[in-house]
């Protein structure tokens, strides 16, 4: 007699194993140009891994993806090459796939056909969620890296609408400190002198439309600041570990054990 329970076991087709477990959220890096300056990636930045409630893991992309190439005129024929890093992070356990750039929203389409996890490779993608919570008399801010860079487009595949009064945008490229550490990466990162940059362009932000009710911060190394920003500010202040931390806890649900 044969014994079926065998027989489909023996059938059923053999799935990849993860190459380590515990580590849910897979990260797509900019590889770090060789320079002579220090420019570490404080906690709280995307790029320390101190920043995260679990473990994460790095996949640093090929050196033609670069900032200024993904923001280029062909930065589409990178696709499959971002496709391809992100098919790496979840064959080795990666349950979640974000990147170092909010600009890397570009890729969020070729990268979602090409995993089978959840892709949030920008935090604009919080962008159209924190937009509708907001009474509509009130704006959404974004306070990005360079303000030019955020193109209607990248606006769009975030599910923003550049054309709409209720979303603000203000750029760090007048920021000399900011500017230095990570978009020229001309000079050291002075901490300090980027939170007075960022806090003075959130609140000059304000002063010109007193309407915004949120503020989200694009650019991934300014988490370490968001504390600041709200402090200055008084609004709720978002920003990638926003994004991310809210997919970890869908992954770390625990049971409630108040009172009946």
């Amino acid at each position: 007699m044969i014994d079926s329970t065998k027989t489909k076991r023996r059938s059923a087709p053999l799935k990849p194993k993860p190459q380590f477990y515990g580590a849910p959220v897979g990260i797509l890096m900019f590889e770090r140009p060789r320079d002579p300056y220090n420019r570490p990636f404080i906690p709280g930045s995307v790029g320390n891994a101190s920043t995260w409630s679990v473990p994460v893991r790095y996949k640093a992309l090929p050196p033609g993806v670069s900032f200024d190439r993904i923001l280029g005129p062909n930065a589409g024929d990178l696709e499959p090459v971002v496709a391809q890093a992100a098919t790496e992070l979840v064959a080795e356990g990666a349950q979640l796939i974000t990147s170092n750039c909010g600009f890397m929203i570009r890729y969020q389409e070729a990268v979602r056909a090409a995993v089978d996890v959840p892709v949030l490779l920008s935090s604009l993608l919080l962008g159209p969620f924190l937009e509708r919570m907001l009474p509509q008399d009130r704006a959404l801010g974004i306070v990005t890296a360079t303000a030019s860079s955020l193109t209607p487009d990248l606006l769009a595949a975030a599910g923003l609408c550049a054309k709409s009064e209720r979303v603000v945008v203000v750029g760090l490229e007048a920021a000399p400190a900011f500017t230095a550490a990570f978009v020229t990466c001309s000079g050291d990162l002075d901490i300090s002198a980027v939170e007075t940059e960022t806090i003075d362009a959130a609140v000059a932000l304000l002063s010109k439309r007193p309407d915004i009710g949120i503020l989200l911060l694009e650019c991934s190394e300014l988490p370490p600041y968001a504390a600041a920003v709200q402090r200055a500010t008084g609004i709720p202040v978002f920003d990638f570990t926003s994004m991310v931390e809210f997919f970890v806890r869908g992954l770390r649900r625990s049971p409630f054990n108040g009172l009946d």
